[in-house]
Order: structure tokens, then sequence, then C-alpha cells
């Protein structure tokens, strides 16, 4: 039968975007990160402030502005900047990744490999959670994973003329652009393993290394330069030193945060690839079994890349789950090589090696089998999550009450969803005792693509109505017009975003005098300072929401031109500010 690898992967990036843009923008902001990343986009699009955007107009920015400036780019394009038009360059980043990674496994082994690599990764936990959210993560990681792909091919032409090596200088200048130097060291990093393993390191000498460096130091450090002119050295200490040198280091000098164990991209690399890691023994055997050809099947970069990835960051200090991103389109390379190996018969398969993949597959089956009854539990009036309850974190148990109502409130979504997973249950059985892999390989696809719709349609909609601010800060804006409004002994990005205004924080240097005002602050802050006023501040509207880490509830206050709080109310500190970032 004849295959189409253009057509095949136009089908495949169409299934892609139906995962990543049903309800795009539909989701209001409600997590930490997203409405940071938003504000910064605000600020470009508002005031025209492209090389160094400042949060509020006074806090510096966390990350490089590649991602905000695509984020404004689509804005202006759209005419109109919102939540849709933020998260885009996101989606389609990631959609140029699944591209990328297919067309990689079509030229390396055949069109059947490049679309299981493809699915492997659009299907992913993390990966399609980066796809859809308004961060700086996925654009880092498609600019890393297109350079880390263009050396692979540049060393398989191995004469490499300078203009061919032109666009891998580019690549990383922008991956560099996305969220600071790490975009270019961490694949030239790579770059010098692979060399080094392969003992070859006189290929450097083919890459024009001075005028590569040159060309990062156009692209990404014009923009530094420029940034420092502008920031001095509050700008330096943000960005170069507490953003990279420290969070690398020690997040307890300087307050970098998210300080984990060396082994937490072990668990982390496991659930966000499930159900997909689940085959990650078996592809470990066959990989040790077939070590001394890593090199001629094409196998020794992949491997090299993940494993170099993967150990910069255990190395770290500072870590989170999204950081080891830009090894998932390597680990599906290397799953879907072996996958197609195995589907197609061409390599001999040990006893020992076959009971392993039964094993992964009918733990597969086991996942499947438990998530759908804990919905059929849901709907017969039953609680399984209670059953973890004990074992979760305690901000982790103050989400399942949100879980407990959502099956019976969105009955035919999970009816489709459960006959989809039902049916990939069964193909899933079925191919396991016909040994017939490319079965099990549609049964894991149709289980991955069904949750993330259902994901997206339905359980970010209901975590967003409990914890975003924007219908709040709607009322607050059509209520306050353009009266005065500060920010009272808090701070958040959200609420920040939809005032579609800077708010500074409460001063009383800075109130008008001969003005009525208005204050933001926690309805905690509220119910405080409340018996001291003497009814000289009204409270004027109480959100919906509680917030990203859903603990606080929004209050406005309105105050009488000439009335002022005590001196003690002094705003937070930058620190403080930035606590949401962390």
């Amino acid at each position: 039968m004849r295959q189409h690898p253009f057509l095949i992967g136009c089908g495949l990036l169409f299934l892609c975007a139906l995962l990543y843009l049903w309800g795009l923008g539909a989701v209001p902001f409600y997590t930490k990160g997203e409405p940071r990343e938003a504000t910064v986009v605000w600020e470009i699009y508002t005031h025209g402030d492209w090389i160094l955007p400042l949060r509020n107009g006074h806090i510096i920015p966390s990350k490089p502005p590649l991602f905000h400036w695509l984020g404004t780019i689509v804005s202006f394009a759209w005419g109109d900047l919102t939540e849709w038009t933020i998260r885009l360059p996101s989606a389609l980043l990631a959609l140029t990744g699944i591209a990328l990674t297919y067309g990689t496994g079509v030229a390396l082994w055949s069109v059947e490999a490049g679309l299981m690599a493809a699915l492997i990764v659009a299907t992913s936990f993390e990966w399609n959670r980066a796809a859809t959210t308004a961060r700086v993560d996925m654009t880092l990681t498609v600019f890393m994973v297109a350079a880390f792909l263009h050396f692979l091919f540049l060393y398989r032409r191995w004469q490499v003329r300078w203009h061919d090596a032109l666009l891998f200088y580019v690549l990383l200048g922008l991956a560099t652009l996305a969220k600071g130097p790490v975009g270019a060291i961490l694949p030239g990093l790579t770059v010098v393993v692979f060399l080094v393993v392969q003992r070859d390191l006189a290929f450097l000498r083919q890459l024009h290394l001075v005028m590569g460096g040159i060309v990062v130091a156009v692209i990404a450090g014009a923009w530094y330069g420029l940034a420092l002119w502008e920031g001095g050295w509050d700008f330096f200490v943000k960005q170069v030193l507490k953003e990279n040198v420290l969070r690398f280091f020690n997040t307890r000098v300087g307050g970098a945060g998210h300080e984990h164990p060396f082994y937490y991209f072990v668990p982390n690399l496991f659930l966000g690839m499930a159900p997909w890691s689940l085959f990650f023994p078996p592809l470990a055997v066959f990989l040790y079994q077939r070590r001394h050809h890593w090199a001629k099947e094409g196998l020794l970069y992949f491997v090299v890349w993940t494993a170099t990835v993967f150990i910069f960051y255990s190395l770290a200090s500072g870590k989170r789950s999204v950081y080891i991103l830009p090894l998932y389109p390597a680990v599906a390379l290397l799953l879907a090589a072996w996958w197609e190996e195995l589907r197609s018969g061409h390599a001999t398969v040990p006893p020992m090696l076959l009971r392993l993949i039964h094993a992964s597959g009918y733990i597969s089956f086991l996942l499947l089998a438990v998530v759908i009854a804990a919905v059929l539990a849901q709907f017969l009036g039953y609680d399984p999550l209670s059953l973890i309850r004990s074992w979760l974190h305690p901000k982790d148990q103050s989400n399942l009450p949100l879980f407990t109502d959502i099956v019976p409130a969105h009955p035919w979504a999970f009816l489709l969803w459960g006959i989809a997973t039902g049916a990939a249950a069964v193909l899933l059985v079925a191919g396991l005792r016909r040994s017939y892999w490319g079965w099990v390989f549609t049964a894991l696809a149709t289980f991955t693509c069904s949750l993330s719709l259902l994901v997206s349609i339905v359980f970010q909609p209901t975590v967003a109505t409990e914890r975003t601010y924007r219908p709040f800060m709607e009322r607050v804006v059509a209520r306050i017009g353009n009266a005065p409004l500060f920010f009272y002994l808090t701070f958040d990005n959200g609420a920040l975003y939809y005032a579609k205004r800077r708010v500074p924080f409460y001063d009383a240097s800075l109130v008008p005098q001969d003005t009525p005002y208005f204050l933001l602050m926690r309805k905690s802050e509220w119910e405080k300072i409340a018996p001291q006023v003497d009814g000289t501040f009204q409270l004027v509207d109480v959100s919906e929401g509680t917030g990203p880490k859903d603990r606080h509830q929004l209050v406005l206050v309105a105050a009488p031109s000439g009335a002022f709080l005590s001196p003690e109310a002094a705003q937070p500190t930058q620190e403080e500010a930035e606590e949401d970032t962390l």
C-alpha cells in the first residue's frame, strides 16, 4: 500500500490542532504563571515597551521577551488582546515541534515511526499542558528541539557549509531570547557530549564556531545589552543572577525557588509521559541489548540528547517538571523506533523482553480500567477520590471537592469519553493477546487523545470557574471607571491583567486628597480592618474566585476623598509581589 507522508502529516497536525485549539481562549487565566506573562504582553501591546516591558510599570519581568513579542504580534494581527491571542503562540509552536518530530521519524525510519513519535509527544501530559498555556516554556522547547534536530541532520551530511550551520545558531539565539542562556548552553552541551562519544570532536571545526558565536551574540546579546541599558543593576540581578546562576546552583540564595532533590525528574518524567512511560522498562532493555548498534541504527544521538538534558536539569537546584520538556521528542523517537521494529517484526524479541512488554501493556489496561471505574463510581454517587485523600498534599486535598461533582455535571462529555476509552481498552487487550503492537499503540493513542479533550473541555473550565478573578475584575472595571485603584497588602497578576490598567500599591503619598478611590485587598485583610475604620471605607464587591492557590477571595473597597489608612499599611516589597512567580 502506497503511503503519503505529507497527507498523513497534515492529518496528524489537524488532530493535534483540535486537541490544542479547542477552547483555547474560553478558559480565563486562573493559575499563577499565565497572567504573569500576560501582563508583560499587555505592557507591550498597550505602551509599546518592546525592550524591557515592566509589569505594572515597575516590576522587571522574569524572562526574556520572545514569547511576549509573539503574543503581542498575534494580538495586533487579531485586533484585540485576549486569552486566545496570548496562548496561541504556545499552541502553534507545539504543533511545529510535533511536525519536526514527525518529519524526523519519517526521514530516519518510516512514516509509521514518525507518526508514532509525534502522537506520543502530542498526547503527553506535560507537552499538552505547555501547548495550551501562556508560558514561555513551549517557546524555549521548540527552538531548542529545532536546534537539536538541525544539528543531527548537519552531522549526517558530514560536509557542512557555513550557510547550512547558520540556521543552527539562529535557533540557539532565538532559544536564548525565549528563556535565557540555557537555550544555547544545553543544545551546545549535547552536541559536545555526542561528538565526544563519537570520538569526533574534529567535526566542531565544520560548525563555524566563530561565525556562530557572532550570530548568537547579535540575536540574543543585542537584546540583553539594550535591556541592561534600560534596567541597569536591577535587571542584571533579576534576569541574569536569580533566573539563571542562582536558580541552577543554590536557590536558597536570592530566593529563586523551585528547589527539589536530584531525583525529582524521575517520577515527573514518568507522570509527564504516562501512559507511554509504562513502556520505559522494555525500551530500556531493548536499548541495552542493542547498545553496540546505537550509532548504526540512528539511536545514539537521541540517547545522548535525553541523558544530557535529564542530567543537566537534575544537577540544577531549581527544578520544575516542565524544564525537561525538550527531551520529550527524543524519548518519543526512541519509543517509536523500538515500537516500529516490534510492529513490523523485523527484530527478534527474546521471551523475557516479550513478557516485560506484555506486563507494561496490561498495566496500561489496568490504568484505563481504574479510570473508567472511578468515573462510573461518580455516576453512581460514590466518591472514589476519598480513597486517596490521605495520601495527597494538603493543597491537593483542597482540590478534590472540585472533582467530586464534575461527572454528574457533564454526563454527555463523560459518556462519549467512556465509550472511546472502553473501546481503547478492548483494542488494547486484543492487541496484547495477539501481539498486534499497532493495535496496542492505537488503543493508547485513542485513550490519551480523548483524555486530553476531556481535560480541556471539562476539567480546566471547572477549575478556572472556581479560581479566576475575571468576573470580579470585570465588575470592578465597570464599577470604578477611571477612579484611582490600589492594591492593598496584596498583589495578584490575574487581577492586574483583568484590570486592564496599571494598579499601584497603596501608598498614602499617592492617594488623591480630593477624589474618592478604591482598594483591592484580600477578604481576610478587610475583615481585620473593617471594625477599625468606622464605616469610612465601604465594601463594594467580593470575588467568587479564590485565586491560583485557592486561598483568598479579593474584595473591592471604596474610600471617600481624604480618607487614609494607617501608616503600617505599607506596600509589599518586590519580593512579596513576586511571590506568585515562584
